[in-house]
């Protein structure tokens, strides 16, 4: 299991982004904060080529999570709104934690209203707005896919090693600030997350459901 870690504060050092007809492009870097470690830099690209209200690819090049280094790329069809949510079809991709990756062929994923942002990019961390949205939306999801597991009996000594084969960030991926950090730390929060709903009460955790659990947890206010 992952040592208990606990980001603390995240922080996008640098951004930029360029359009074209059919193309954005954005390159970035990010700081993650830890309470009881080093911090961590990130540096980041996305490209969006097509239309990301269509057919369109997006492609993470040359993302360092200090020694590590890693690309993905995904094939992407929009499929419609419903409701609050978007459906997407991701056609072919390679995604998964870190150096950690799964091959992904037509799988269908909803992804609410506020966490499409093919463009304009919503700089979720910037002051005045939620003090800890990233992290925040990211344990509600991990929560929901946690107490699935339990639900079927996964041992929690390797809940979190099984959250990171499901690959719980590709419905981050339109947003490259929410994924990259999901994808270099959803092991650690993943941790943090289980712990808590432990302490509470597997039943319970996940009767009450994520927002409570990440609110205890520290990820949501």
């Amino acid at each position: 299991m992952p040592q208990n870690l606990k980001p603390k504060n995240i922080k996008l050092l640098h951004y930029e982004e360029k359009k074209s007809d059919k193309q954005i492009f954005r390159q970035g870097v990010t700081l993650i904060e830890y309470e009881n470690a080093p911090s961590k830099i990130i540096s980041w690209s996305q490209l969006i080529e097509g239309d990301p209200f269509g057919e369109h690819e997006i492609t993470y090049s040359r993302i360092n999570y200090g020694s590590e280094s890693v690309s993905r790329r995904f094939k992407v069809k929009y499929l419609g709104k419903e409701g609050d949510k978007h459906r997407v079809l991701i056609k072919e991709g390679v995604s998964g934690c870190r150096t950690r990756s799964r091959r992904i062929e037509n799988e269908e994923i909803l992804i609410p209203d506020k966490l499409y942002q093919p463009y304009p990019l919503q700089q979720k961390s910037e002051e005045g707005k939620d003090p800890n949205p990233i992290e925040c939306e990211i344990c509600k999801v991990l929560v929901g896919v946690l107490c699935g597991l339990l639900a079927t009996k996964v041992a929690s000594a390797i809940a979190c090693d099984e959250v990171c084969d499901i690959d719980v960030c590709i419905i981050f991926i339109e947003d490259p600030i929410i994924y990259i950090i999901c994808a270099g730390s959803c092991d650690i929060i993943c941790n943090e997350v289980l712990q808590i709903i432990l302490q509470i009460g597997i039943d319970k955790a996940c009767t009450i459901g994520g927002d409570y659990v990440c609110e205890k947890a520290g990820f949501c206010c």
